[in-house]
């Protein structure tokens, strides 16, 4: 009963503290719980709602894609000659449309009506000679392609297939048949079935979802609700966004007519490419009861948890309370020891007016009086012992002075400073750590602010016991008595000497290279600077010159950075050698350098200083156990003729650089005005080119591979063309190599590649026998990640065997691939594709890294193949190199043939393949597609 009362609040302070704190947390608990909920609502709204909207539009850009290639697959088969020819007989055509029909299974019917509306032709032979005048594709789609929105088929329904009798929805792609002389025919018609639109839509579906399809009017198409049902009755809010919102996606919550409120995001059709689309809307939907799941469980774990802390906080009220009865108990037990004589016990005071405080305060002041000298003796000790120890234990040098300055005292730290014990300097003027660098006028100044202030506090140079001198960081202070006479002087030590270290480092890596020593950017650009101030105060001339090393990276893949590093020292040190003491040499960074000379009375010293580089750098450096050699490319800029800050001085004699690397490397060029100019175009045309794909100025172009024995097309090459709108045609001399630099040439390569395999499907879908057609690869295609994944995923998701896609690669990319690219083309191969190797001849590939590629075949370059028949040398070579390519299993094509004497050398040399003017220049799709066969009727 006695430990029930305790928890009683009305009988217990404990008690009422206890239940007040578990009370508090308990109602911050459920303010958090709810706060945390909402919160975790709308963000799991606005994401989800989001996430739904984004697979509404996927589900919506599926729909528009296929819809946009079955359009464009009817207006093909409109373009076949067997269909648009009157003579043709209507078994051909229905065979032709049948094959057509076997393409796509979703395809219901195809068929064909004529100008008076009456079926010609149909698979399956279905609405033949029926009257087809009023159905709209026929009508509709005598001038251009048509495509109808969902309807009913009541007559197709009964005439097809149909086991369970239900209803056919159908899509209709219309398109106009239009012979040579510009007649029209008629119209050839695919019908579609809906169900490939549900079935995009379910395969799209997650469990729990729902998935809806509406037309432009509101009606259901596909959908949980009936088909055609009115969208406005069942969600009026939904319908009014879409209605309402210029959005083309978004997301919404409202209660539908079943009484059940969703969380609904929404997608509306934008067409794709010239397919406007039909105005359909995707809409997703989840019942918010699961949707905000998580929310509502985050609410009873916060609740939960809640419980458990009002019941901890109720715990540790009942123990702070506890605490807070104490001084009772105390003063209880005080009481006792007192009455047992131990007088040196500290009695607690309880403050008030009760009978606790009255006695509290009866026995403190009881034995305070026979305490208080003892404690406070004990503090005074305790207190000299611990200035004691910090005096001695101080990290900082502290010295103690009388007010004659002599030294009265010492810590460890002014011993292990300056190399002094005490025994040294007690008694002894600090002067004698004076370093004599500091004058008579700066004491005299450091004593009158010193006694003014009493305290002085700065930079000072002592010296140690060994003679070293060293900065310390001093503040001395003055100690006076009652009267204001001084007693003591107090000097407080810190060393300098590492931090004086470190700032000349953090200086020295501020403004120099670490690795070679030579000024870094921040440093060149003051030099640079100060010979601009001097140029322009004498009217004097300056030189600037950008110095990179040629092929450096090659060192560095081949033999390491640490041999790469090493060269770049001795480098450093030569064109420093190069240049005169008042001449600046920096590293940029990499294997860049850039030098200033400054007070030029020609460009012949440039000249002359650059070539002095030129021939000492192209001397044998011996590094380690290697022998190496580098050349270097350099480009000069001169103030004040190109340029009068050190900006465009830096950059003009970056240009003259490349000007020199374009020219072949191991040489000097000067900065002209056009090389300017032309960097600004070369930028213009990158800037163009990245608007260009998605403008539609890239289309393809075909050339003939033809064998040289039979002289039928088996191949074909294809060529990207670049119709700019101002320019006209850009050559892929100009604008590949700026693809390359600029990271373009990835998205092209898959454009180019996708493309290709597209034409190819519509070839076979149009009945022709297709050939393997060759893509060029770049080298930068090869450093993408997952590469070969990609480029068959690409062809894989057209539907084309791969073997129909050949892969070229030219000879100068073999110098720059590694390992890792073999690995890549051993996959490629392995995947199906042919690979070849393009302008054979024209690198520098070695026989040893050849025999490694899985390469098929070989094409001898048209430099060597155009004079084939009055040139010796080229003679020998296309002769050799039919040799090696046979020798090493391989197919040789030869390129540029242009006569018949040309053609005939290489059928001597027993050449498979050529391509060249002689047969055919490159062409557009339609006129390639002439050069193929059609297949065999079936």
């Amino acid at each position: 009963m006695r430990w029930l009362s305790r928890l009683n609040p009305r009988n217990s302070l404990r008690a009422q503290i206890s239940f007040a704190s578990g009370a508090i947390a308990l109602l911050l608990s459920l303010a958090l719980s709810y706060y945390a909920a909402e919160n975790s609502k709308n963000q799991i709204e606005k994401s989800e709602g989001e996430s739904f909207a984004r697979r509404a539009a996927s589900m919506l850009d599926v729909l528009d894609r296929g819809m946009f290639e079955r359009s464009r697959e009817i207006q093909n088969a409109a373009t076949l000659e067997d269909i648009r020819d009157p003579d043709v007989s209507v078994g051909r055509k229905r065979e032709i449309l049948e094959r057509l029909q076997r393409s796509f299974n979703a395809y219901a019917w195809i068929g064909i009506c004529d100008v008076q509306g009456k079926g010609l032709v149909g698979t399956g032979k279905y609405l033949e000679g029926k009257d087809l005048a009023k159905r709209p594709w026929c009508s509709k789609g005598r001038d251009r392609a048509y495509l109808g929105d969902m309807h009913d088929a009541l007559l197709l329904s009964k005439l097809l297939p149909n086991p369970s009798g239900e209803m056919f929805y159908l899509v209709d792609v219309a398109a106009p048949v239009i012979d040579k002389q510009g007649k029209l025919q008629g119209v050839l018609c695919g019908h579609i079935f809906w169900k490939w639109a549900e079935e995009v839509l379910d395969s799209k579906k997650t469990p729990g979802m729902d998935t809806f399809l509406l037309s432009q009017d509101g009606l259901v198409l596909s959908g949980p609700e009936p088909a055609r049902s009115d969208l406005a009755k069942v969600a009026p809010l939904t319908l009014r966004t879409l209605r309402q919102s210029g959005q083309r996606s978004g997301y919404l919550l409202e209660t539908w007519a079943d009484g059940k409120t969703y969380l609904i995001g929404y997608a509306k059709s934008s067409g794709y490419r010239d397919y406007p689309g039909m105005g359909w809307i995707s809409l997703m939907r989840e019942d918010v009861t699961q949707a905000f799941t998580p929310a509502r469980q985050l609410r009873q774990r916060i609740l939960a948890m809640g419980v458990m802390l009002g019941l901890m906080f109720a715990w540790l009220g009942w123990m702070m309370a506890g605490r807070i009865a104490g001084p009772i108990t105390r003063i209880s037990q005080a009481a006792d020891k007192v009455a047992a004589g131990e007088l040196t016990y500290d009695v607690p005071m309880q403050q008030g007016n009760g009978e606790v405080a009255h006695l509290s305060t009866a026995i403190h002041d009881m034995v305070g009086s026979l305490t208080r000298e003892i404690s406070e003796r004990r503090k005074a000790e305790e207190g000299l012992r611990l200035s004691a120890e910090v005096f001695a234990n101080n990290s900082e040098a502290i010295v103690i002075t009388d007010a004659s300055n002599a030294i009265v005292m010492v810590n460890r730290a002014f011993t292990e400073i300056t190399g002094y014990s005490d025994r040294e300097v007690l008694g002894k003027n600090p002067r004698i750590l004076a370093s004599g660098r500091h004058t008579k006028e700066f004491y005299q100044g450091f004593f009158t602010v010193l006694h003014s202030h009493n305290q002085w506090r700065g930079e000072i140079w002592n010296k140690r016991k060994n003679g070293e001198v060293f900065p310390e960081w001093i503040t001395v202070s003055v100690l006076r008595d009652e009267r204001g006479e001084v007693t003591h002087y107090i000097a407080v030590y810190l060393d300098l000497s590492e931090r004086k270290k470190e700032e000349e480092r953090i200086q020295y890596l501020a403004n120099y290279d670490v690795l070679t020593g030579l000024p870094n950017r921040y440093l060149l650009n003051d030099r640079l600077e100060q010979g601009l101030s001097y140029a322009q105060g004498h009217q004097a001339r300056l030189a600037v010159m950008f110095i990179d090393l040629d092929h450096f990276k090659n060192i560095n893949d081949s033999l390491g950075h640490d041999i790469g590093d090493a060269l770049l020292k001795m480098v450093a040190d030569r064109l420093k050698q190069c240049l005169r003491r008042s001449d600046t040499i920096a590293r940029l960074g990499g294997d860049e350098f850039v030098a200033v000379i400054g007070d030029l009375n020609s460009e012949d010293e440039a000249t002359f200083i650059a070539e002095k580089m030129i021939a000492s750098l192209m001397q044998q450096f011996d590094v380690g156990e290697y022998q190496l050699s580098v050349t270097p490319s350099i480009g000069v800029s001169i103030y004040p003729e190109d340029g009068e800050t050190a900006t465009l001085l830096l950059r003009n004699a970056d240009l003259a650089m490349y000007r020199a690397k374009d020219a072949g490397r191991n040489r000097l060029e000067y900065y002209e005005a056009a090389m300017n100019a032309k960097a600004v175009q070369r930028l213009q045309l990158e800037n163009d080119l990245r608007s260009a794909l998605a403008k539609g100025q890239l289309t393809m172009y075909y050339q003939p591979k033809v064998s040289v024995s039979s002289g039928e097309v088996v191949g074909m090459e294809a060529l990207l063309r670049w119709s700019h709108p101002q320019i006209g045609f850009v050559s892929p001399a100009d604008f590949i190599p700026v693809a390359e630099e600029s990271g373009l040439i990835n998205e092209i390569g898959d454009w180019v590649l996708h493309q290709v395999a597209m034409q190819q499907r519509i070839w076979l879908s149009q009945g022709y026998r297709i050939v393997p057609v060759a893509v060029n690869l770049s080298v930068r295609q090869f450093g993408q990640k997952n590469f070969a994944e990609k480029i068959q995923s690409i062809v894989r998701n057209v539907g084309i065997p791969t073997h129909f896609i050949e892969l070229e690669l030219t000879e100068s990319m073999l110098m720059d691939i590694g390992g890792d690219s073999i690995r890549v083309m051993d996959q490629l191969n392995e995947a199906g594709f042919d690979l070849s190797l393009d302008d054979f001849g024209t690198g520098y590939s070695s026989l040893s890294r050849l025999k490694l590629l899985p390469m098929k075949s070989l094409k001898i370059d048209q430099s060597f193949v155009r004079d084939i028949d009055t040139d010796e040398n080229d003679e020998a070579i296309v002769n050799a190199t039919a040799v090696l390519a046979h020798a090493m299993e391989m197919k040789v094509i030869a390129e540029g043939v242009e006569t018949q004497a040309q053609l005939d050398f290489i059928r001597d040399l027993h050449c498979e393949e050529y391509q060249g003017y002689l047969f055919c220049r490159p062409v557009p799709e339609s006129i390639a597609v002439t050069y193929l066969q059609r297949e065999s009727a079936i």
